[in-house]
Formats: structure tokens, sequence, C-alpha cells
């Protein structure tokens, strides 16, 4: 259910659970337990099969299962005041013309908002997690970012940027290019030529040398600057060599602060790949 919102997924699904619970028990009269019973087993009894068939991670399902279950649960918690007074009033031969009181206590419904509330909370940080935020999100309820007037620099400490964390078949995989790459000791050098200001062109520029210091000629090289926040303003180019080993072009980005910096370098069936971070300014030049 990746291809979904959490907003349409869980409020959907709360939707039907209301729906639901008030159908059993107001309309149809069924007790309230069984009425949350029956509310729940429907509910997750279409959800799990969907969740099953396009899997989002468990973080994702854990918050879809605490949503659902909470609701037919809750609704069954907060219902049972109700209940139970009705069931003592046509114990003690009560008639319906006493004063009407609230069909829910206050103290149940308290720590069923509390759960909800919980639930939301973890609803958004899930999708921030998952999508980035917007500049919008970011500029409205952000502070603004503070940049420094000294020189930025771009730094390559070697690490191979591979998502085995969500693909754990590639782990292996993963580690392997690891020691591989240790034991070839390419070296990536330099970066930026000077420092980096938002909407303006710069020269990225790096040196490609092998463990004996010679220059590695004839690779295709690729770089990605990724925005940690919002992945659309992600951009990719491919640096053309310049001279003997070394490969580079102007790169221009639309967006000021930390950007993620990813270096793919191919030369026949060897691939190497280093993963860096760099800062670009928003003051003029």
């Amino acid at each position: 259910m990746e291809n979904y919102s959490l907003l349409t997924t869980l409020g959907t699904g709360v939707f039907a659970s209301f729906a639901l619970f008030f159908l059993f028990y107001l309309g149809l009269k069924w007790n309230n337990k069984l009425a949350a019973l029956v509310t729940i087993l429907l509910v997750m009894g279409i959800y799990i099969p969907l969740a099953a068939t396009h899997w989002a991670g468990v973080d994702v399902f854990a918050i879809h299962f605490a949503f659902f279950v909470m609701s037919g649960y809750g609704l069954g918690i907060i219902t049972s005041h109700r209940s139970n007074r009705q069931r003592l009033e046509a114990k003690l031969g009560q008639g319906t013309e006493q004063p009407k009181k609230a069909w829910f206590h206050w103290a149940p419904a308290i720590i069923v908002v509390f759960f909800l509330t919980l639930a939301v909370v973890d609803g958004i940080i899930i999708t921030l997690a998952n999508k980035g935020a917007s500049s919008e999100f970011m500029s409205r309820f952000l502070p603004e970012p503070r940049f420094s007037t000294g020189a930025v620099t771009s730094v390559f400490p070697g690490a191979v940027p591979n998502d085995f964390k969500e693909k754990y078949a590639q782990f292996n995989q993963h580690l392997d290019q690891l020691e591989v790459q240790k034991e070839r000791g390419w070296q990536v050098k330099n970066g930026w030529q000077q420092t980096p200001r938002m909407g303006k062109p710069v020269m990225f520029s790096i040196n490609v040398l092998d463990k004996n210091g010679q220059p590695v000629t004839g690779a295709t090289v690729e770089v990605s600057f990724l925005r940690p926040a919002d992945k659309s303003k992600d951009k990719h180019f491919n640096l053309p060599e310049s001279s003997s080993g070394t490969y580079g072009q102007s790169v221009e980005l639309d967006e000021p602060g930390s950007w993620t910096v990813v270096l793919r370098i191919q030369r026949g069936d060897e691939v190497h790949e280093v993963k860096g971070t760099t800062q670009v300014s928003a003051l003029a030049g």
C-alpha cells in the first residue's frame, strides 16, 4: 500500500470501523463487545491481505494495526458505560422516564483519545520519514537555517550508498562490494572548485586515482545530489573526463543547506561508489 498516503488508508479504515460499529451496535442492537469484536475482525480481515500484497514495511503495518484495532476496541470501551447502565436499569425495573445521561464515560474516552493522538503523531513521523518534507512544510514549521560564510567543502568518506536495510537480500552483495572497493584502493579527491551557492553554477570536479596514485581514465562518472528533506529536489549529473583521471562539469543546485552527494564511478566491470555530504550557501557571492 505504498502507493497511497497514510491519511487516505488510515482515514478510510477508521471511518469504516466507526460505520460498522454503530451499524452493529445501534442499528442491529448488538452487545457493544460483540459489535467491537466483529468490527475489528472485518476491518483487519480486509486490511491484512491488502498489506501482504502491497507491503510497505513493518512500521506502516503497525500504525494501521494500531489505528484499526484501537478504533473498534475504543468504541467498545466508551459505550460500555451505556450498556452497563441499561443492564442495571433493566434489573431494577426502571422505566425510560429517567433523566437523560451521557452514553459514554469520560475516563475511558480520554484514554482512547490519547492513544489515537499518539497514533496520529506516529503516522506523521512515518510519512515524513518515507516521503520527506516539502519546501512549503519546512518554511512553515521549521526555523530558517543559518549558514556560515566560511568555505564549504565536500567530503567522501568511502561509504557505499545501498538500501540494504530495506532490501535484506542485497546485504551480502553490499558487504562484498565494500571488500572489493577496499582491495581496489581507488581514491576520490576534490569536489567543488569554489563555494557552492544556491542558484549559481559552480564547477564540480573530482580526481580519481588507483591504489598506486595513477589516474583512472576512461571511466563513466555519475554524481547525484540528494536532498534529505525532499527527494523531488534530487539532481543527477554525468561528469565527462576533462583530462587524465579528472571528471567534472558545472553544477547548479536550487536549494540551500545540506545535500547528500553520491558518486558512481564505473570502468568496464569495475564499479566504485562513494557517498559524502556538502553544504550549499544561500548567500550571494
